[in-house]
């Protein structure tokens, strides 16, 4: 059991950005040491937001090593972007572990607590102070929803034992993190966050004189967001070019009718997977593909729900992104299902599956423009930050909207975390 020092624990802070994918935490003091990056996992400085519950142990395992014991094939419960459940139904349902109900709030309780104690344990000191982050909407298009998913989170964290929370949103901490380098000229800024969940956009006036200010308000023009992210983007390719592998668009019955999608998309949707491997589902997908007229096809589909293979596909599509983010071209291997199978793909047939949501981000973009009330070659700085912004497509409307701007990229996996600690030393220790 860890012993920690409790005296002056008002005098830390921490920042936390639990992502749909990865998570990044950072430490503030009092004392105005420098903003640190705690390593979350060995030496890493973002973990992914993945854990795995042995079935013959105790011991949740998180992160990188949750995807091994996955990979191993070692009998238990592997889940991933679990963050995209606040503000749903399954918040309320839950799901089965090991045979039992599980509600989320303790298995996403699980992740922010091995978070906590890693934090805790870097800076020898309990942390009661936190500035989480969170996108710009939870929901789409639902007040009470987007509301309902702040709180889950906020009661999550007062159980993990943090006394004093606040939340931040995830663009306008990586702003924060950049304002420390930029001198006192006032630039008008776009922060773009892309993560595996949201698409989060915030037009706002940074400068480094400007950190000294308690309420950031007034240089905050405008917010906005849209639950479309790198899971999408993956969830697109694998229906794509996976999908038609498994028998998307054969047919199905003796009237030659399209086999029945449903199960293409559950098996497209990370948060989905899970559900397949119940009994009930594995049994009603063999009654389907009885009537498959191409089962050479879908009899793959029904291996990789057997033999709950769910989450090693979305892996490869994933895997599968990001080579196309930066290779015209890449072979995904795919002999854990058959021996020899494999699919090409090029960026153009990427770039297709992705035409939907990146118009949906483009017109998000645009909306932010107007409700800041400036135009887009009035911007001087574009950050970019989360995993989707590596994406060619991304770059290039983000080139097109604004045409003037410098692009800023670097860190984009750990702006956002050292913001929000950015943000927790001013509001909770007074030090800018």
């Amino acid at each position: 059991m860890k012993t920690l020092k409790t005296h002056g624990s008002n005098k830390i802070a921490c920042g936390i950005d639990f992502g749909t994918s990865n998570t990044t935490v950072a430490i503030a003091h009092g004392n105005g040491d420098p903003i640190t990056l705690v390593p979350v996992e060995e030496h890493h400085l973002t973990i992914p937001s993945t854990i795995f519950f042995p079935t013959e142990s105790p011991t949740v395992v998180f992160g990188r090593k949750a995807i091994n014991a996955h990979v191993a094939r070692e009998d238990g419960r592997f889940m991933r972007s679990f963050k995209r459940v606040l503000g749903t139904s399954l918040m309320n349902e839950g799901t089965y572990i090991s045979g039992r109900k599980t509600k989320f709030e303790n298995i996403i309780g699980h992740f922010i607590n091995d978070i906590k104690n890693k934090a805790e344990l870097t800076a020898d000191k309990e942390i009661s102070n936190v500035v989480a982050g969170r996108p710009v909407h939870f929901v789409d298009g639902n007040d009470r929803a987007d509301k309902e998913a702040e709180g889950q989170l906020e009661a999550i964290f007062a159980s993990a034992g943090f006394k004093n929370i606040r939340f931040q949103y995830e663009p306008i901490a990586a702003a924060f993190a950049h304002e420390l380098d930029m001198g006192d000229t006032e630039r008008l800024a776009v922060v773009m966050d892309i993560g595996g969940g949201t698409s989060d956009f915030t037009i706002m006036r940074l400068s480094e004189r400007y950190i000294q200010k308690q309420d950031r308000q007034e240089d905050i023009l405008s917010n906005a967001g849209i639950r479309v992210g790198g899971n999408d983007f993956d969830r697109a390719l694998s229906l794509k070019s996976f999908m038609p592998l498994l028998g998307l668009g054969s047919l199905w019955g003796s009237k030659g009718l399209g086999f029945p999608i449903t199960p293409f998309f559950d098996l497209a949707e990370l948060s989905k997977i899970q559900c397949m491997y119940t009994q009930k589902y594995k049994r009603d997908l063999k009654g389907l593909i009885s009537q498959s007229n191409d089962k050479a096809l879908t009899g793959r589909l029904l291996s990789i729900v057997e033999e709950e293979l769910g989450h090693t596909l979305m892996s490869i599509v994933e895997e599968a992104k990001i080579h196309l983010s930066s290779c015209e071209q890449t072979t995904a291997d795919l002999s854990f299902i058959e021996e020899d199978l494999q699919s090409h793909i090029d960026r153009t047939q990427f770039e297709e599956s992705l035409y939907g949501s990146i118009e949906n981000i483009r017109q998000t973009i645009n909306e932010c423009i107007v409700m800041a009330g400036v135009k887009a070659d009035e911007v001087a700085l574009v950050i970019l930050t989360g995993g989707g912004t590596a994406i060619p497509m991304i770059q290039k409307i983000t080139r097109c909207i604004f045409p003037h701007a410098e692009i800023s990229d670097g860190n984009r996996l750990s702006s956002v975390g050292f913001g929000l600690a950015c943000d927790a030393r001013r509001y909770y220790l007074g030090v800018n």
